[in-house]
């Protein structure tokens, strides 16, 4: 009798302990790219940043993407693919947006690695690695692009040379028929 309880309770644990892992393996990435987007939704981050080579264009990032010299991406260790990221670099009071699209940087001391494009309009191309602060990007709604557009022009009607020669050459004199 005690064999059959304590075998249930070893199947009970089993199955219990087969179900969290299932779960947490389902729920892993949005529970991550939820924790990571909250955690980092106002926040600003300050640290080293360093870039990729050129040598690194057409590998594959973890996102699926190639890699581009020239593209405005980067990776990052917690902000989830498709984040638009603010990196501005103090010293020469540069700044770019660019596009998470990989993971990393892992070790080094540095908080994100840029693309060789986003490094070059930095201007950190020379020392290699550069102190940065990097913020979440968010562009501005289309009711605050639209009050910055200049009004349009408004295009004269065509008139027909009777209507013009109908009109007073000087408005203050009467009209002579």
């Amino acid at each position: 009798m005690k064999s059959e309880e304590f075998a249930s309770a070893v199947f009970l644990r089993r199955m219990l302990m087969t179900c969290v892992g299932l779960f947490f393996a389902v729920a892993n990435s949005s529970l991550f790219t939820l924790y990571s987007s909250l955690l980092h939704a106002q926040g600003v981050q300050k640290g080293i940043a360093s870039y990729y080579g050129r040598s690194a264009t057409g590998r594959m990032t973890s996102s699926g993407e190639r890699l581009h010299h020239d593209s405005m991406t980067c990776a990052h260790r917690t902000h989830p693919f498709g984040t638009l990221l603010q990196v501005h670099n103090p010293a020469n009071d540069s700044t770019v947006v660019v596009k998470v699209n990989d993971r990393g940087p892992f070790g080094r001391g540095r908080i994100i690695d840029l693309s060789w494009g986003a490094a070059r309009r930095l201007g950190i191309l020379q020392q290699g690695i550069a102190p940065v602060t990097v913020t979440v990007y968010t562009p501005p709604s289309p009711l605050v692009i639209d009050s910055l557009r200049p009004a349009p022009l408004s295009v004269p009607q065509p008139v027909s040379l009777v209507q013009l020669l109908r009109q007073p050459l000087l408005p203050h004199l009467p009209l002579v028929q």
